[in-house]
């Protein structure tokens, strides 16, 4: 049974490592696993195996209502930090972003046609 409380930890504590930790294991897992460029949940998976390695023996259950006992950090940490490293980095984008820009372009110039009539 975890026993630590929220209250016991200190304000740079949150989450189990600070932000520029987290940052830079994002990074190295948008590196080293290109499955998780396109996925918050394959990243949210390495990141937790990275932070905290004896997760990945514990049930879902188990690491959600224990998270903040076992010193993860947040699920939506990891996201926005996940966007973050890839805004900053654009070679750490999945082949969603491309696929979804193409589009993008495809559609602008659709509509910019129907502007110019």
């Amino acid at each position: 049974m975890l026993t630590s409380s929220r209250a016991n930890r200190s304000a740079s504590d949150k989450g189990g490592c600070d932000m520029k930790d987290l940052t830079s294991i994002v990074k190295k897992v948008l590196q080293d696993h290109k499955d998780a460029r396109d996925s918050d949940f394959r990243t949210i998976g390495w990141v937790m195996r990275a932070v905290k390695p004896e997760v990945m023996n514990m049930t879902f259950k188990e690491v959600l209502w224990h998270h903040t006992e076992l010193d993860l950090p947040s699920f939506e940490t990891i996201r926005r930090t996940r966007q973050k490293v890839q805004h900053d980095h654009p070679e750490l984008r999945g082949e969603t972003y491309n696929k979804r820009m193409a589009k993008q372009s495809e559609y602008k110039d659709m509509f910019s046609r129907f502007r110019q009539t």
